[in-house]
């Protein structure tokens, strides 16, 4: 893969390993294993599977054939095992050089990515400087960085552990980076910190995670109070401000946690009103100052109101409403989507665009979204039933939780149509119709809302045929319910 793809980062289908099972159709979510491990690393306590692990070492122990270890392994769950399997070896005493061997065939020839985790575990704790390489290569692959990471620390010579932690951080942008990342916290390496502010935060699952560890480690305000800094690190600031704005009560700690957030956003405020307007740093700004509106408790008043008048000055600015418009001005254009949010946020009329951007790519989300706020019930339906393939979404019922583009769509619509009897009925019908319980679920709420203190649409008969229809073959019990009773508050009438 390096011959072809270079060090990294992969592209995205150079990530796809040999053992990936077939996507089912079944309507469930789909979480791939790299995920499941971020994710329970960071905000789940999971139970060392111990029986598995007295296996491994018994397999280990025995000699038995690398094949029978291997589809063991195969079965288990790496992250259940790694850190108790380490310290039963360690318990057992067991021949390091025998360890080593067996990792090393396991994480060079398994075919399976569980094995080969426990292959670079194995070799992390009974290899050396010499397996830096091997590690670096696997742990290219996102769904081995984790454990590559830990191995690269046990194995490295100390002052060579945090130059190989950071130069496989650079080759992974997903979950990895977030593994790598979070292991050079605290380092006073100027080339690391650098990186850090400029590009090490981000990453494809959520800057939030690392924007804490980079404001701290890669000492933000400090760098921003350079005379001169250069672009690189003022988007950077921006997006790691950003960051922690959004983070406030999230994955990690927010903007209230850093201690020179008041100072720092400041001194960003400066540094973007004379440097060129961009549609990444007014989302900046915009993000900023939708903060300030429920600043930390902990903020000095004084200074909140400061930075409230220092942002509103900024963003008064005519140059960045010029830039929004412009932005949504190419129906089509790459930016469009931070567009049409920067230009929501300024409070800006851009119904024109919004449509036009749907009657090019009706299946925008977040277009849709906005079209929502922006437009009358009347004008968002038509133009609803004109643009999705309402014949095609009624395709079910199922029990599909997630859902194409046109389906999530047509599940705005409906929901923003609640407060407006009688407004959208073929959306509603092919609602009903729907795969995905979600959007069968919006068409209920729209007509039990529509029948509170109002009456039914025109035709309530065919609307009232509509659910019975639908909840002859529901396959969702709660929804199910939910039909039952609408049809009884209807009969009562």
């Amino acid at each position: 893969m390096s011959s072809l793809h270079g060090p990294g980062p992969w592209p995205p289908h150079a990530m796809d390993l040999p053992d990936e099972p077939p996507r089912q159709d079944d309507g469930k979510v789909h979480m791939p294993s790299v995920v499941m491990d971020g994710v329970r690393t960071h905000h789940f306590r999971f139970t060392p599977d111990l029986d598995t692990v007295r296996e491994v070492v018994e397999l280990l122990r025995e000699r038995a054939p690398y094949e029978r270890l291997h589809d063991r392994l195969a079965e288990a769950r790496a992250l259940e095992l790694c850190d108790e399997l380490v310290r039963e070896l360690a318990r057992r005493e067991l021949s390091r050089r025998q360890v080593y061997e067996a990792g090393r065939w396991l994480a060079e020839y398994g075919t399976r990515r569980e094995a080969v985790k426990i292959g670079i575990v194995l070799v992390g704790a009974s290899g050396d400087e010499r397996d830096r390489e091997l590690l670096l290569l696997l742990g290219t692959l996102e769904e081995f960085t984790l454990y590559a990471v830990v191995a690269l620390l046990r194995t490295q010579p100390p002052r060579e552990r945090e130059r190989a932690v950071f130069e496989l951080a650079r080759r992974v942008t997903g979950w990895g980076r977030i593994h790598a990342v979070e292991r050079l916290e605290g380092s006073d390496d100027p080339e690391v910190k650098a990186w850090l502010l400029r590009e090490g935060f981000r990453n494809r699952v959520m800057d939030e995670y690392l924007a804490p560890l980079a404001a701290t480690t890669g000492d933000l305000y400090s760098a921003l109070l350079d005379p001169e800094p250069d672009d690189a690190l003022v988007d950077g600031a921006g997006g790691i401000l950003a960051a922690l704005v959004r983070g406030e009560g999230g994955p990690t700690t927010g903007i209230s946690a850093y201690g020179e957030a008041v100072p720092a956003l400041a001194r960003y405020a400066d540094l973007v009103t004379t440097r060129e307007a961009t549609l990444q740093r007014l989302d900046h700004l915009l993000t900023v100052r939708r903060d300030l509106r429920r600043p930390p408790e902990h903020w000095a008043p004084g200074d909140v109101a400061a930075l409230r008048r220092r942002y509103a000055d900024v963003l008064a600015q005519p140059r960045w409403a010029e830039l929004a418009l412009a932005g949504v001005a190419d129906p089509e254009g790459a930016d469009f989507s931070r567009a049409q949010r920067c230009a929501s946020a300024l409070g800006l009329p851009i119904l024109p665009q919004v449509v036009a951007r749907l009657r090019a790519d009706a299946c925008d989300v977040f277009a849709w979204q906005g079209l929502t706020r922006l437009a009358e019930p009347e004008v968002l339906a038509a133009l609803a039933e004109e643009l999705l393939p309402l014949d095609d979404l009624a395709n079910g019922p199922g029990d599909r939780v997630i859902g194409e583009h046109h389906e999530m769509a047509l599940e705005i619509v409906v929901k923003a149509l609640e407060s407006h009897p009688g407004v959208g009925l073929p959306l509603i019908r092919a609602a009903l119709r729907n795969r995905r319980v979600p959007v069968r679920r919006g068409a209920v709420r729209a007509l039990r809302a529509w029948l509170g203190p109002q009456a039914w649409p025109e035709s309530p008969e065919d609307a009232v045929a509509w659910v019975r229809a639908a909840h002859a073959v529901e396959p969702d019990g709660q929804l199910r319910e939910d039909m039952q009773a609408l049809l009884i508050e209807h009969k009562q009438r």
